[in-house]
Formats: C-alpha cells, structure tokens, sequence
C-alpha cells in the first residue's frame, strides 16, 4: 500500500503530503524494502515538500519527527508570518516551543495558543505551562515578566530542582532487591555491559538476581533491542517493558514528552515494587528514571554513563538542553552514585553539570572483556576463510574496524584515511564491521573514492571476537568515544588500534607502545600513523605482543563485574575500581 501511494504521488506530481508522509515513514521502517526504495520515497517526498506553497510547514512537520525540535519551531514560525492563523502552525509550533524545553524563552509562542478557541491539545499546553509557572513561584502571567525570569522556566533542569526541593525523603521500608534500567538491549558496547553484569549479578546474588526493566523491546535505529539478551541469561518474558502512560502528573508532567510519560510508568513499577536499588545506564534512561527513582524514595539510586557528556558525544545541545541542570541536582543527593568508565567521561560530565567532585559520589569503573571468546578464538583458518571470502591476498595488510556507522563514529573520516594508506600501501584492504543508518552513504562513499574492490563491508556479525584477528591494525575515527570496548579486545586479538585522543581512548592502551593515539583529529593524521606502522613491521608485532598481555592484566571482565557487585550489593566507598588506575599507568 505504501509503494501504491509513492508511485501515485510520483505519476500525479501533485498530492497530499500527509499519505505520502505515512507511505515514507512505512517504508523506512520496513525491513523488506531496499535502500533504493527507501532513498526515492525520502526524495519524492522532500521534492513535493519544495514545492508546496507551505513547504515551511511541512518542513517544521518533519523536523518534528525527526525530534529537531528548533528547527520545527523555526519553521513553523516562517508558515506563520504567511499564514498567520493557521492553527495547525500555531499548535506546532508551540508543541516545538515546549519540546525545545526553553519555555521562559519561547513562552510567546506558547501563549499564542490562547487565541485558539476549543483545541484539546492547545488548552492542555496552556493549562501545562500555567502550572509550570506556579511552582516555579512565578507572580505574573506576562510574557516579559516571564522572559525576564526564563531560567526558572527551563525543563528538565528546572523541573529537576523543583523535585529535589518536594521530594520524600529515602524510605527503606519494606524494600528489597536491585532493579537494572536501560533503554535497550541493542547491539552496543553499553547495552552489552548492562548484559554482562546482569549475568554476572544474578550468579554472585541467586537470592536477590536483579530485574531488568528496558523502554523496549522493538528494533529500532540501533538495530535489534534485544541483541544481548542471550548474554543476560533471561528469558524474554523476564523482561519488564516500561508501559509510557498517557497523562503523567506532576513533576513528571513539566518534562518533555518522551521523557514525562516514561518518568511516570517507572515511578508507578517503583512504587509497586519498592527495590533497594535503582540501578540506571545511559542518559535518556537516566534523564526518566532519576527523577521517578527520587520521587518514590528509592534509598539508593546509581547512575552509570558510558560515554563522555551529551553535548560532547552529539555535538550540540539540541537534544540534551537542560540536562546539565538535572544531573547536577541528582548528583547533589547524597543517596545517588555516579559511575563512569572513563576518567576523562568522569571529568568531562563533572565540568559539563559544573559539579565539583568532592561534593557527589563518583566512581571509574573500566570495562571488562571476557577474554575466553577471543583466547577461544584458536582456528588458524579462520583469517584465512575471511581473506578468501572477501578476495582478499593472503599477504595483503588489512586495517578493519568495528562500529555503529553513525555521525558520531565519522565512517567517512575512516574512509578519507583509507584512501591515503591505499595510495601510500598499495596492497591494502579494509574490513568495516557494523550497521547504522550511514552505512549504505559509507559503501557509496567508499566507491566514489575508487576503493570499491578493497573496503568491504561485511555487516554486523555475531562473532566479532573470532574475527578481529584477521585485522593487523584496528583503526577508530571517532569524534566522541567514552571507553571503546573494541581497542581492549583488539589488543587481546594481537591487532594494534589506532585511535583519535577523544574521550577515554588513551585509557584502553599504553600509548606508543601497545596502541596510538592521534592528537590532530584528521583524516591525513590518522593515516599517517597507520602507514608508519604499516610499513615498519618490527614495531607493528612488537606492539601487537605487547597489547596482549597488557589487556589481560589490567581489563579483565572478573574485575569489572566484581567492581560493579561490590559498588551495588556491599556498599562500599566511591574509588577508581575495575579497570586501569593512575597507578596501574604508572606501575606497566
């Protein structure tokens, strides 16, 4: 039904834009269409947008979707100057406003929606904002009075202090077990972290296993939710699925949707469960969690990151505006623990929040590698399968990654310096393991810089361990890292990395001795690197022997999991555990 529909659009030229806008959305999410499909519906459809005389409305319409909240308000501002009482603009636009969580700033735009008569979803906007600006303690109802006060008016951060100020205290009543919170279990080095300590919890712990609670269970983006449930040791109808409520209260209320209505199902399942703990990983989980796990007077809340700050890891703050605020006053409660991977995570959320580490619990906990799969990793063959399957010369080098081919990862940074190393090392291949929304951009990219026959492009496999072996260098391009399990199994696998200094990069390594790291973030600096080491094969194995048996000492999974289980079950003071201390540098 959806292709009818593009193809009817594409023979008219002239149509609806709202079937097409389904059609498109269907076929995106569609497993079964091709890339091609899904590429000419995106252009039929932003095509007719151009030439609509309210393109300007159908471009805030889908920036909306695509969740760039400013961008839809910008838009839905310039429909207005031309169509100045189209309600549909008016109620987008502040639906944008509010979402942008700037509601002090834009609150102009929100109370616009006055002049809508009998619009459900206007008077409940209004109805919201109004109660907004009463706990807030704010007087007066005047726009100016209120731009003049708009910090008090930020959500999250805003709404955060409001519920730190009104909530209950602790309350250890009746309360037992250890409740885990993630938003997925999705094929990443985070979710595959969650996974492990949950196998490794509910073996210390039979008697008090933890509970898994995710957002959900259905494929997104990031490709299949439950990637790792294998590795958990759970069941899928274990799982607990966080049920988004309809109509949250307040304080849940005054956060931006996605997050208010998440905040209020996971404080209603705390009410009811009543856990001990309330362990949560990742931003947005911790962003919905945190406030519910305050509110329902969970005793003891731990936080776990695993990348450096929202705003360093994306670029911007579109997304994360006001959370900065948020984390400083979850952080300021003496019952909530911080846990980064990385000291360089640690130190960049700390500036980021502008908390001071003496004042909030703060622990680096290392990942950990279960080294069993790749020290298992024993068939000689294998490389050679590899090589032949992809028609790649048994002697030529080969420099591989593994990763989600996002913007953050920079895949076509990766293939600027593949470029170079193939024209300085000519019998070069490359292998790019992963999936993501850029990588069929990478494979068309890869082919306009000539290197169709010698980038491949094997997808996500199971077995990465198994195939890390073939690569004689893993190479990262990434703009924002926060602790790269890959660089720790790399060296194990006796592949050298080389990686951008971003992020806890140098932490996974001895620089110049068992990995390097690349200060001058560029596609010619990074191969430069790699072509030195390509072409200095004394260095390159001396490396490789050296990043083994560095790995094993310092990043074993035992470690991190006994860490992690004595942070949670035993109480214990907040100290750099689980991986690679100051210390530990200093002493190899």
């Amino acid at each position: 039904m959806a292709r009818l529909v593009l193809d009817v659009a594409e023979r008219e030229g002239s149509v609806q834009l709202q079937p097409v806008f389904t059609a498109t959305d269907i076929l995106l999410a569609s497993p079964d269409a091709t890339s091609s499909e899904r590429a000419e519906a995106v252009n039929l459809r932003d095509s007719l947008i151009e030439a609509s005389p309210e393109r300007h409305f159908f471009r805030a319409q889908l920036a909306r979707r695509e969740r760039d909240h400013n961008t839809a308000l910008q838009e839905a501002s310039a429909h207005l100057e031309l169509y100045p009482s189209h309600k549909p603009a008016l109620v987008l636009r502040a639906t944008a406003a509010m979402q942008t969580g700037r509601w002090g700033r834009y609150c102009n735009e929100i109370l616009a929606l006055a002049s809508i008569e009998g619009n459900a979803r206007s008077n409940e906007m209004l109805n919201l904002f109004q109660q907004f600006r009463a706990a807030q303690g704010l007087s007066s109802a005047t726009p100016d009075d209120i731009i003049m006060q708009q910090e008090l008016l930020e959500t999250p951060g805003a709404v955060y202090e409001y519920a730190m100020e009104h909530a209950p205290p602790p309350d250890m009543d009746a309360r037992q077990g250890v409740v885990l919170l993630t938003g997925s279990l999705a094929g990443g080095g985070a979710e595959r972290i969650v996974a492990t300590m949950l196998q490794g919890f509910r073996r210390m712990e039979p008697d008090e296993s933890p509970q898994l609670w995710l957002f959900s269970k259905t494929d997104g983006a990031a490709g299949n939710a439950l990637f790792y449930l294998p590795l958990t040791g759970l069941r899928e109808d274990e799982l607990h699925i966080i049920d988004p409520v309809q109509q949250p209260g307040e304080p849940f209320c005054w956060l931006p949707p996605f997050y208010a209505q998440r905040a209020q199902a996971i404080y209603d399942d705390l009410m009811q469960v009543r856990p001990r703990i309330l362990y949560i990983t990742l931003d947005e989980a911790i962003i919905a969690g945190g406030i519910a796990a305050i509110m329902a007077g969970v005793p003891e809340i731990v936080l776990h990151c695993h990348n450096m700050s929202p705003p360093n890891l994306h670029g911007h703050d579109r997304l994360s505006f006001g959370w900065d605020r948020a984390f400083r006053a979850l952080l300021a409660k003496p019952n909530v623990q911080y846990i980064n991977v990385a000291q360089a995570a640690v130190d960049d959320y700390l500036g980021w929040c502008k908390t001071d580490p003496a004042d909030c619990r703060v622990t680096v906990i290392h990942n950990g590698v279960d080294f069993s799969t790749i020290d298992d990793a024993t068939d000689d063959d294998l490389p050679r399968s590899i090589r032949r399957e992809l028609g790649i010369p048994l002697r030529s080098p080969v420099v591989g990654a593994a990763l989600r081919f996002t913007e953050v990862k920079q895949p076509l940074v990766w293939l600027d310096a593949a470029r170079q190393i193939r024209e300085a090392v000519p019998k070069t291949h490359f292998i790019l393991y992963g999936d993501g929304t850029l990588l069929e951009a990478s494979r068309a990219y890869a082919e306009e810089l000539g290197l169709g026959d010698c980038v491949h492009f094997p997808g996500r496999v199971a077995d990465l361990a198994h195939r890390l072996p073939v690569f004689d260098i893993l190479m990262l391009s990434s703009r924002s890292e926060g602790f790269p399990n890959v660089l720790i199994e790399a060296q194990a696998a006796g592949v050298v990395p080389v990686a951008f200094g971003v992020g806890g990069c140098s932490e996974t390594m001895m620089p110049g001795r068992t990995g390097l790291i690349v200060s001058d973030k560029t596609a010619d600096a990074l191969a430069a690197e790699v072509t030195g080491l390509l072409t200095n094969r004394r260095r390159l194995l001396k490396m490789k022997r050296a990043g083994m048996g560095f790995v094993r000492e310092i990043f074993s999974l035992d470690r991190m999991v006994t860490a992690l289980h004595q942070l949670v079950y035993g109480g214990q003071p907040a100290r750099t555990a689980g991986g690679m201390t100051k210390k530990d540098c200093n002493d190899t």
